[in-house]
């Protein structure tokens, strides 16, 4: 056995064998939750919980961030601005004013952008959606106000809630606890005054795919000019468990289209053209889901020649350089209104790109295919985006008789991994027995067992609240700023202004002060899956605010901080979409592997020209989120496909296609990151919007796709308009660029932060022999893994 056979082995058995949430795209990503006290109440406090996505590419999606902690008495809620506690909880105890939730364990959710003013905070109100650190570090944020009961009033009194839970907005986040850090310093407008908190803790979640699923949700088929075979994904890619009930022709059970591979998304890699100094893709990304769309989705690709990126014409892209030595990581994703939705399975349920890249012909060769097809990761670090994360930041803003006000946000730092409608979910167990008074913003799911509570009742008395974002629509005096957009969050790299979520918790039965304040614990977050795994609560510098006029700063009276980070192996076991590949040089086409993203749905999904795709309601989702998928060989929601399409003297070109293969979800912000080493010189990319990501600095070979607003940002459901498109333009790096041994397809692939399935190397489109003889061959062959990683749920 060769050297190189060995080091794919090697490459193989190191990731797959990790538990930990790590990430090697994304080392330091996570989500960290910043609570910071602003002011001390009678009963406890008033903080402002803020959470950063510190994740390069993977977004919190509808239904958006689910934050719960436990608090480490009876704290409870009084009331929240910019958010809410899912459930109310017991608040029996109560006479006249009832805490917003008395739950020990409060979940919380952001409040839905329409949410009445009085109810919004800064950063709040995005339903729960937090867009990638990578795509768009200003939608990266989000964050509530929350007032605290039955806290301490004093940084000593004040007990940190604890067991944070972060689900973004499915699981996979795990939470660290939370961590006393320096108070928060606010600067004014004017920057002549500075404040600070009175308290700040901090907590930091991070996201292992192994928790969010063990199955992957994706698969990846390639193919290329120079061979007319197209190389599927694997059988059972996604498992086949849901083979039995996936839509075939006649059958009305509206899940995923069968396909070999049952997958919900497919990405195909098409090396569609080779030119003098460049080389071209295709990549398409295709939904098999009938029952979800993806918005805001992202692909991350890794290809040596990702670092010379010249164009992609259809998504937006980000070069990802987790460890900044290493440029070879891309984040695709798609481009606002126009294919930032990847629909459901069905016509429209794809979106694609062409990408060109700059050869490097000391590394380019697509004689021979050795790339390495990686499992997910089953740790939560993403090696496209090591620091990315939802971080859920608790600024307590005020102290109340019996608790404290809180503004609590979620900041999606995830670069390409953003959530997605119906959004987050949040919860956490309280320490006591702490109730929500109130909730601006978001709001619980259950009020609970309030019945000793007489007059004012509690929003919620569960000890383990579990709260989403509030809908756009809400009135006005419900909403908290960077509230109420359904729990959609985009990914950082693609938005940072709408990757963060907010909403104000009033808190009652808690500590009044920082000494007294128990920290909530046990925090979850489905963003809307699985997928998240949420550290503990950690105090840190209370936050510090600057007024609007910058003359004056104030800061949280406490605050503290839970990070959330996502794993695609906890949030599905199969992946959810997968990628085919394509060349100009090659009628051969490889596709998606069989069952790519699990056959589970073989037996009821849908054939593309069924009549049942006529009848009413058959794109309504579902509260399960049950996908309805086309009938596929891979049997994956989402493909994305790859295509070499142009080779020219100085450039080469690639089209990404991305397909929505579920009928019954489109994708909203979608998100594709691709990593190739010649991502370093993209000169154009035409249809998506197109940001490099590069968590190593010194590495620049990947890339964030996403739509353009108003045009293709939208991923529609499966059918004619379910797929999105565009064309990359890359620069040749002359000592690198060649269309043999696969070069030319990238090493990983990233639909909505989740990983993709590829197909087996050895079916790659190849070079006819005529062509070998291209000056571009060299002997020292690129080895290459290719990952997508999707969120969705």
């Amino acid at each position: 056995m060769s050297m190189n056979s060995y080091t794919i082995v090697f490459l193989l058995f190191v990731l797959c064998s990790g538990a930990a949430a790590y990430d090697a795209l994304d080392p330091n990503g996570n989500i960290t939750i910043k609570w910071d006290v602003m002011s001390w109440t009678p009963d406890g406090y008033v903080a402002v919980v803020t959470m950063n996505n510190f994740q390069i590419y993977r977004p919190i999606t509808s239904p958006g961030w689910t934050l719960g902690w436990t608090w480490a008495k009876n704290e409870v809620i009084w009331s929240m601005f910019g958010a809410k506690a899912n459930e109310k909880g017991n608040c029996s105890m109560f006479r006249g004013n009832i805490p917003h939730s008395c739950k020990r364990n409060p979940a919380t959710v952001d409040l839905l952008p329409n949410a009445p003013y009085n109810q919004q905070i800064a950063n709040c109100c995005k339903g729960g959606v937090l867009e990638s650190m990578g795509k768009d570090s200003s939608a990266a944020l989000s964050a509530f106000l929350i007032t605290v009961g039955a806290a301490g009033t004093t940084n000593n009194t004040v007990k940190l809630p604890k067991n944070f839970t972060f689900i973004a907005p499915g699981g996979g986040y795990t939470c660290g606890p939370a961590k006393i850090i320096r108070p928060t310093r606010f600067v004014t407008p004017d920057g002549r005054r500075m404040t600070q908190a009175m308290m700040t803790w901090r907590v930091v979640c991070t996201y292992s795919q192994f928790l969010a699923s063990p199955k992957p949700t994706c698969c990846v088929s390639l193919s290329s000019f120079h061979n007319a075979s197209i190389t599927p994904c694997p059988s059972c890619s996604c498992d086949c468990r849901n083979s039995s009930n996936c839509v075939m022709k006649g059958v009305n059970k509206p899940v995923l289209q069968c396909t070999k591979h049952m997958c919900p998304v497919n990405v195909h890699w098409h090396v569609k053209s080779n030119y003098n100094k460049y080389w071209s893709v295709k990549m398409t990304i295709t939904n098999f889901n009938y029952r979800f769309n993806y918005t805001q989705w992202t692909l991350v690709v890794q290809h040596p020649n990702l670092n010379k990126a010249t164009q992609v014409s259809s998504f937006l892209y980000k070069p990802l350089m987790p460890n900044l030595s290493t440029n070879d990581t891309a984040l695709f994703y798609g481009r606002k209104s126009y294919n930032d939705v990847l629909m459901q399975a069905g016509p429209k349920g794809n979106v694609h790109s062409d990408l060109t890249l700059q050869k490097d012909r000391k590394t380019l060769a697509l004689k021979k295919v050795i790339l390495s097809s990686v499992l997910p990761h089953a740790d939560a670090f993403d090696p496209l985006d090591p620091f990315g994360n939802i971080t859920i930041k608790w600024d307590v803003m005020s102290w109340t008789p019996d608790g404290y006000v809180a503004v609590v946000t979620m900041n999606n730092f995830q670069m390409y991994r953003h959530i997605m409608s119906p959004g987050w979910t949040l919860g956490w167990n309280w320490p006591k027995k702490e109730v929500i008074w109130s909730i601006v913003g978001s709001q619980t799911t259950e009020q609970g067992d309030c019945s000793k509570f007489k007059g004012n009742v509690p929003h919620c008395c569960k000890r383990d609240p579990v709260l989403v974002d509030l809908l756009p629509g809400v009135p006005y005096n419900q909403q908290f700023s960077n509230c109420c957009k359904g729990g959609v969050l985009a990914s950082w790299g693609e938005d940072p202004s709408e990757s963060v979520s907010s909403f104000q918790i009033s808190v009652g039965l808690a500590g009044t002060s920082n000494k007294t304040v128990k920290l909530p614990k046990n925090f979850t977050l489905l963003g809307p899956g699985p997928g998240y795994s949420c550290g503990p609560a950690k105090i840190v510098p209370s936050t510090v605010f600057l007024t609007a006029d910058h003359r004056r700063k104030t800061q949280a009276l406490m605050t503290w901080n839970v990070t959330c980070t996502y794993s695609q192996f906890l949030s599905s076991k199969y992946p959810s979409c997968c990628v085919s590949f394509s060349t100009f040089y090659n009628d051969t086409i490889t596709p998606c592997p069989s069952c790519a993203c699990g056959c589970n749905h073989k037996h009821n999904c849908i054939m593309g020209d069924s009549e049942k795709l006529k009848r009413k309601g058959i794109n309504t989702p579902r509260k399960d989120n049950e996908p309805l998928l086309q009938c596929t060989n891979h049997m994956c929601p989402i493909r994305v496909h790859w295509h070499v399409k142009l080779n020219y003297k100085d450039y080469w070109r690639v089209k990404i296609a991305i397909t929505n293969f579920n009928y019954r979800q489109n994708h909203t912000h979608w998100t594709l990151v691709a990593q190739h080493p010649n991502l370093n010189n993209v000169t154009q990319v035409f249809s998506f919007d197109y940001k490099p990501l590069v968590p190593y600095q010194s590495i620049n070979d990947t890339g964030m796709f996403y739509g353009m607003k108003f045009y293709n940002d939208l991923l529609m459901e499966a059918g004619p308009s379910g797929n999105v498109q565009s064309e990359v333009l890359m620069q040749k790096d002359k000592n690198t660029f060649t269309l043999k041994s696969g070069w030319g397809f990238p090493r990983r692939v990233y639909f909505n932060g989740d990983e993709c399935k590829l197909p087996p190397p050895d079916s790659y489109p190849i070079l006819p022999n005529s062509a070998e003889k291209r000056p571009f061959s060299f002997s020292n062959t690129a080895i290459c893994t290719i990952l997508m990683i999707f969120l969705t749920w």
